[in-house]
């Protein structure tokens, strides 16, 4: 089998999680299937005069990259009008395309494409979502009629895959992502500590990570933190994502607007690398993550890993991921945050009942298994469409 990866999110300098989990794939795909071919496709007009491999460290011999030389700012517009070029144009033939971020480049192939549905936050909750007009809520109607298969991130995504577009449940593979425990193990305490200085974060803190988008819920998460009355400061850890800029004005006039001293006890940290986001997560008291919609919720996962205390929401995925592991509230109710905040934070009893059994549960996601099911449902869609 011929697999080609579109790893263009995994190269985006703001990687959010689709740019995480598509590096993860391409990370562990040819680890844990030797036998077949993977190609990591992506765009890099600079390679025309200076070529560069973005995943070399992976060190698998199954693995090959494929640049296109076209700028991301021509490319896109231009193969979203015209459906042109084919993906397997310019990677040569595949016997299986996996679509990483909700469509697929163009390609004459779909019986033969696996799309990845992150979430369907822009259906439950379509005004987060401005960027997405009709056009492209068509198109992604006919693709998911038209493709091989379908990926989703939890049983609950699948539920609002199959019950909003039709899609035979068995044509729905429910994947769980990953989360790489090593990477809040190795953190230290120094590190934490130089973290806080840079970040400028005083005393004990509470975490948000995430991109400032409405469905995150970050407003509401404010007002809580000011109405728990604990003595800790929030820190919100992300930066504005492209397809709502408002948003982080939003939450900064949210922030102005409470009353000292609660005001000076939030910052706002800007988009934080992975390494930054694991050593926050690593320090921090708790997680707040009450987000209104997830089709997966790769914070929650990642600080159980860390073995910091994770408040999040009682809807869409986060029960599902969180199990009795965390903290569920409703992200509805500020109130119910505000009293949620102030239990995980002066409780040891209940820190103590969610960090042992979130360590746990976190080591029972990992990148191996999300690509082994993944590698099962390329070669599955290969074999189907090769009759």
């Amino acid at each position: 089998m011929r697999a080609v990866i579109d790893a263009r999110p995994a190269l985006d300098p703001g990687r959010t999680g689709v740019g995480h989990y598509t590096r993860q794939l391409i990370r562990h795909l040819p680890l844990v299937d030797a036998e077949d071919r993977y190609v990591a496709w992506y765009l890099h007009a600079r390679g025309l005069f200076r070529r560069k491999r973005f995943f070399a460290d992976v060190g698998a011999p199954n693995l090959e990259e494929s640049a296109s030389r076209f700028p991301a700012r021509v490319f896109q517009p231009v193969s979203w009008r015209l459906r042109l070029p084919r993906v397997e144009w310019l990677t040569g033939d595949f016997d299986v395309l996996l679509a990483t971020n909700f469509l697929p480049p163009p390609t004459g192939r779909m019986d033969r494409t696996v799309l990845v549905v992150h979430d369907l936050a822009w259906a439950v909750y379509p005004e987060t979502a401005p960027q997405i007009d009709d056009r492209w809520r068509r198109r992604f109607a006919k693709a998911v009629r038209r493709c091989g298969a379908v990926i989703v991130p939890s049983v609950s995504a699948k539920g609002d895959l199959v019950g909003r577009y039709g899609v035979p449940e068995e044509r729905v593979h429910a994947v769980a992502h990953g989360v790489d425990a090593s990477a809040f193990a190795a953190v230290t305490d120094a590190e934490v500590e130089r973290a806080r200085e840079r970040f400028g974060i005083p005393g004990t803190y509470v975490l948000f990570v995430g991109g400032l988008e409405p469905r995150k819920n970050l407003v509401a998460l404010a007002r809580a933190f000011a109405a728990s009355g604990v003595d800790a400061t929030l820190v919100i850890a992300g930066g504005r994502v492209r397809w709502f800029p408002a948003e982080e004005a939003r939450v900064w006039a949210a922030v102005r607007a409470l009353d000292e001293p609660v005001r000076s006890r939030v910052v706002m940290t800007g988009y934080v690398s992975d390494e930054d986001k694991h050593v926050l997560l690593a320090g921090a008291e708790a997680l707040a993550y009450p987000s209104l919609y997830e089709g997966f919720g790769f914070p929650v996962i990642e600080a159980m890993a860390a073995g910091t205390p994770v408040l999040t929401s009682n809807v869409s995925s986060l029960p599902e991921v969180a199990g009795e592991d965390a903290l569920l509230v409703d992200p509805r109710d500020e109130q119910a945050i505000a009293h949620g905040l102030r239990r995980i934070l002066t409780d040891r009893d209940l820190r103590e009942r969610l960090v042992g059994p979130g360590r746990a549960r976190a080591a029972g996601f990992t990148w191996e298994t999300a690509a082994r099911r993944t590698a099962d449902v390329l070669r599955s869609v290969a074999s189907t469409a090769r009759g």
